[in-house]
């Protein structure tokens, strides 16, 4: 057994040097210069990782576009607000393949929106767009479905009594139970043992994604899936969240009502029926519904719940920007009723405030990875077909062309001369184009009414001194470990 595995791994390292050889390399009209990679190993011990933490060194030696190897495969680059903008919104065809995710691929088997590319992807891009958009209609809107829950978080925060608690586990509650709203439509209480067996999954997944070894399982897929390690535990406990989500769609099918269709799942079988009524062959089977489903569970819930956890903190860090925008919701809103989407045309300053908090955070300084749908010239480069695109978002906000003070937190970035709100193309926190986020939407929905009601009925007070507080340390660690702290929420007086 032990001289089999050792030739069965001299036979996987032979492969990959052998891809190593034959993968495109750089020179002149090809790939964008960058550091010499290693044989088998490219550049992963050349302190280049991670890339929203060396680009700036690398951009003074080799421009705002360069090449990095990830074990034997390269991928080109993209920094700054210019060249990002350029790539993802005026070339957004050429750059929009996705780049395989080994980590995504071995879960979802190919199946979704998030990890596929050609007709797949089109159809249930389409679709998602769509019934996000439209979903709800002659019963609850999305908008409603997100102010109920809003109210249930006001409620769970009042009931501390202004004591000091971890606002992160009941975000993470709200944002998710929007979620099971928009996707099966129901929610779960707190103390549902499916619903919190769900959050756990969801959230050891998302730990393990950002993590070293997933980005070796990522570089090396198939040495590493013949190895221990913590990739095994995850995708064991990953076919758990595709039970429930198969569980719900049964359920789903059993008592759809054409009529009405509550959810994105109804949404989904109505569309499904009516293409295996027409044709053979279709995206809309059950496979692709269990994975778009998981992706939106995934790509929704630890985002959208960090990125209020963050904003909470740095609105507690700054007293006097809270008080502002408190004020502009007592004179746009006032007391009597919840915030509405519409209201943010009448609250420019605190419109400014939450795109400034999502472009501080940063949460996601790297979208996931591009591809070249065919051969690119691209600003004095000639990009082979099928090589990976690495569009860095950080460098887009924190860019001192693009900002006046991008190192700040500072809600003038988005305010006109005349304090009008303004929109600032620079800022990418879903990404652009066509593979930006398809639950912007919805994120961006969560974020305005969560916060705006929390702030309506409550001041937020943190337990350490603001001026003790190191917010663009606290960023940085947010991206790797997650963030906690302990604030109270003081009911504001009638």
């Amino acid at each position: 057994m032990e001289a089999g595995a050792v030739l069965t791994l001299g036979f996987l390292l032979l492969l990959l040097f052998l891809s190593f050889r034959a993968s495109p390399r750089q020179g002149p009209g090809r790939l964008p210069p960058g550091p010499a990679p290693l044989p088998l190993l490219g550049n992963l011990t050349q302190n280049v990782l991670p890339l929203y933490r060396s680009y700036h060194r690398l951009c003074q030696k080799y421009g705002p576009i360069f090449t990095v190897w990830l074990g034997p495969r390269p991928a080109v680059v993209l920094c700054s607000s210019e060249v990002l903008h350029d790539a993802l919104v005026e070339h957004s065809k050429e750059f929009s393949g996705r780049a395989p995710i080994p980590v995504l691929t071995r879960v979802s088997h190919g199946y979704g929106l998030i990890n596929s590319n050609g007709e797949r992807w089109r159809q249930l891009r389409r679709f998602t767009l769509t019934t996000l958009r439209n979903l709800g209609m002659g019963k609850r809107t999305l908008e409603q479905r997100v102010q109920e829950e809003a109210q249930h978080l006001a409620q769970a925060v009042a009931a501390k009594e202004g004591r000091e608690f971890d606002p992160l586990p009941d975000l993470t509650q709200a944002v998710a139970n929007v979620i099971c709203s928009v996707v099966f439509g129901t929610r779960f209480s707190g103390d549902n043992k499916d619903f919190q067996q769900l959050l756990h999954i969801i959230k050891s997944y998302m730990c393990y994604f950002r993590s070293l070894p997933a980005q070796l399982y990522n570089t090396f897929p198939g040495i590493m899936s013949f190895l221990p390690g913590p990739h095994r535990q995850i995708f064991r406990e990953y076919k758990r969240l595709g039970a429930f989500i198969q569980a719900q769609v049964a359920s789903h099918r059993h008592s759809l009502d054409p009529s009405t269709p509550r959810d994105l799942i109804d949404c989904f079988l109505l569309r499904q029926a009516q293409e295996r009524a027409a044709r053979e062959q279709t995206e809309f089977g059950d496979e692709n519904l269990v994975a778009l489903t998981s992706s939106l569970f995934i790509g929704g819930l630890e985002t959208t719940s960090n990125t209020i956890q963050f904003s909470l903190l740095v609105l507690g860090n700054f007293p006097d920007v809270q008080a502002r925008v408190q004020g502009e919701l007592d004179k746009a809103v006032g007391r009597a009723r919840p915030p509405a989407m519409e209201d943010r045309l009448r609250l420019p300053y605190t419109n400014a405030v939450l795109h400034e908090l999502q472009r501080y955070l940063d949460l996601v300084p790297m979208s996931l990875p591009h591809t070249t749908i065919r051969p690119t010239a691209f600003r004095g480069y000639f990009i082979p077909q099928g090589t990976t695109i690495i569009p860095l978002l950080a460098s887009g906000h924190f860019d001192p062309v693009s900002w006046e003070t991008p190192e700040d937190f500072n809600p003038g970035h988005f305010l006109d001369e005349n304090g009008a709100f303004r929109k600032r193309d620079a800022a990418m926190p879903f990404s652009a184009g066509k593979r930006m986020c398809p639950g912007e939407g919805l994120a961006k929905v969560e974020i305005f009414l969560f916060i705006t009601t929390l702030l309506q009925n409550f001041t937020l007070q943190l337990l350490t001194d603001p001026g003790a507080i190191d917010l663009a340390s606290l960023r940085r660690a947010f991206r790797g470990s997650g963030l906690a702290y302990k604030l109270r929420a003081v009911p504001r007086p009638a």
